[in-house]
């Protein structure tokens, strides 16, 4: 056997005794780098400190103009891609109308700033029925599970259906509380309680989007309506299901037995 061959073995024998070695085996010692590439490229980690900048937190806000945007656009516009357009345009919340519930003078808006239909009236109703109902009760009122559990309330749990939610005060010309860009912002971000005490209302932001919340107020609108409504509110070709359905249509009393005259 060669001088050559024996090397060539002995180094085979070795670099087998080394992978099987390598094999489980853990070790402090950094792992070899081949090729580096961006394997040791500087880095900024969240909310620590950095000396680039003058106030030398690493976190930067976003630039002043700059928006978040991505998905696909779809040119044309088309109706399965509505879902698809509605999520682009919630990046961009360019239309405060719809996304805040203000108008241009900063003031809440007056109606829903959307087309209500019953698909919008029934989705709101589903969440109300999840979100709202605990509290203000499944008609509004006020008298849901939670507050007429306990009597421990700082502040009572608000009806939807009084008056003031409804129609501008005549006493306040300057309250907002019947608008609905005022319940869209109070669904979507709750009450402060007043002089330092606890929240009146906690916001739902996290669980409903801003045209769940619109969807709820519509829902809400709906329930005012049908409590403060009268028969004469509803089409006359259903009337007559309705009274029957809330049995106000009598039963049909019994003919009167003619009268003989004579006295008993």
């Amino acid at each position: 056997m060669s001088t050559r061959h024996i090397i060539f073995g002995l180094s085979a024998l070795a670099l087998g005794a080394g992978l099987s070695g390598c094999r489980g085996d853990r070790e402090d010692a950094p792992p070899r780098q081949f090729f580096p590439d961006l394997d040791d490229q500087l880095k900024w980690h969240p909310q620590g400190q950095s000396g680039f900048f003058s106030d030398n937190r690493m976190m930067r806000r976003p630039a002043a103009g700059t928006v978040p945007f991505g998905t696909t656009e779809f040119v044309p516009t088309q109706d399965w891609a509505s879902a698809f357009a509605a999520e682009r345009a919630g990046l961009l919340k360019e239309d405060k109308g719809f996304f805040e519930g203000v108008g241009p003078d900063g003031k809440y808006l007056s109606t829903i700033p959307v087309p209500v239909t019953l698909d919008m009236l029934r989705h709101g109703q589903e969440k109300f029925n999840i979100y709202c109902s605990v509290c203000h009760g499944y008609m509004g009122d006020g008298n849901g599970r939670v507050s007429s559990a306990t009597n421990q309330w700082a502040v009572p749990v608000a009806n939807l259906l009084d008056v003031k939610y409804r129609l501008p005060d005549p006493k306040d010309p300057s309250s907002e509380l019947h608008k609905d860009g005022y319940l869209f912002h109070t669904v979507r971000y709750g009450l402060l309680g007043e002089g330092g005490q606890p929240p009146r209302m906690p916001g739902y932001a996290h669980a409903l989007s801003e045209a769940d919340a619109w969807a709820v107020v519509g829902y809400v609108r709906s329930l005012q309506t049908a409590r403060n409504g009268t028969l004469e509110d509803v089409p006359e070709s259903a009337r007559e299901e309705l009274r029957r359905k809330r049995g106000a249509v009598p039963a049909a009393a019994p003919a009167a037995a003619p009268s003989t005259g004579v006295s008993k």
